[in-house]
């Protein structure tokens, strides 16, 4: 199993060896994030999955922390990752993009965009969380309206995955349905590269394409319980592998539930 998940990071890696540096981190923070969902039967389950968040100066790049560990140890990190269709985010402020890379079995997807700006409320609200003193502001982005708390103890308009551009950094995020959910656990000072993310094979898409792709395959009915139903051909190297006791199907060095749970949007337009 060890060996296995190994190898499933190794074109994530080369990625990263390949890429040019566009940024330095000041520092890196590290969210907690969960999803409210249901599994093939029904039943409410959370899902969840820890991210590291790299902090540069005019870049950010939100990924897991098993990919920031870069080893294969966090192996419940991995399914969750595959399972939860989790983005990595690279934020250039400076040339005003987002490109995400997004692994949905059997391609990894690659989109780039403008970056969005939300029009945060800023409310006199605080609240303490994990020893910061934070302040409560309210956004729409692609659909979804969030609240979210922030501190201007750590002067950085980064936060998780899109969400950014407030006068601190973002600790703490909902959306409005109570279904996702972001918290910082911790911080640390370290300098590592920032990198991009373009790859001649990943399968480049516009964001509402890949949205569009997602919300009819992933969010069909038979997804949870076949998750490779909308797959034509059967790969050479498909078979499956037991991780954590449970059965998964593994190809093209990715993980693929046998069963999985009701696909949660975080853009709805």
């Amino acid at each position: 199993m060890q060996k296995t998940l190994v190898m499933m990071m190794t074109f994530a890696l080369t990625i990263a060896a390949q890429a040019e540096k566009i940024d330095s981190t000041q520092f890196v923070a590290f969210y907690n994030y969960t999803i409210q969902t249901q599994d093939d039967e029904g039943r409410n389950v959370t899902d969840s999955l820890r991210l590291a968040l790299l902090v540069g100066t005019h870049a950010t790049y939100c990924t897991t922390v098993l990919a920031y560990n870069r080893d294969g140890r966090a192996s419940s990190e991995m399914m969750n990752a595959f399972i939860m269709h989790h983005q990595n985010v690279l934020t250039d402020v400076e040339k005003s993009e987002v490109t995400a890379l997004e692994p949905i079995y059997p391609y990894r997807y690659l989109t780039k965009e403008p970056l969005a700006k939300i029009a945060w409320m800023l409310e006199d609200d605080t609240l303490a969380i994990g020893g910061l003193l934070c302040h409560r502001a309210t956004g729409k982005l692609y659909g979804k309206q969030w609240t979210v708390w922030y501190t201007e103890e750590m002067p950085s308009s980064a936060g998780p995955w899109k969400l950014r551009g407030l006068p601190g950094l973002i600790v703490k995020a909902d959306d409005s349905e109570g279904i996702h959910c972001f918290e910082l656990y911790g911080t640390k000072n370290e300098v590592r590269g920032i990198g991009t993310l373009d790859h001649p094979e990943l399968q480049k898409l516009s964001r509402k394409k890949l949205m569009e792709f997602k919300k009819k395959t992933l969010g069909n009915q038979r997804y949870t319980k076949e998750p490779t139903y909308y797959v034509a051909e059967e790969p050479d190297d498909f078979g499956e592998m037991r991780v954590n006791g449970v059965v998964y199907y593994s190809a093209n060095h990715m993980l693929i539930p046998q069963k999985s749970h009701v696909y949660q949007p975080l853009e709805l337009e």
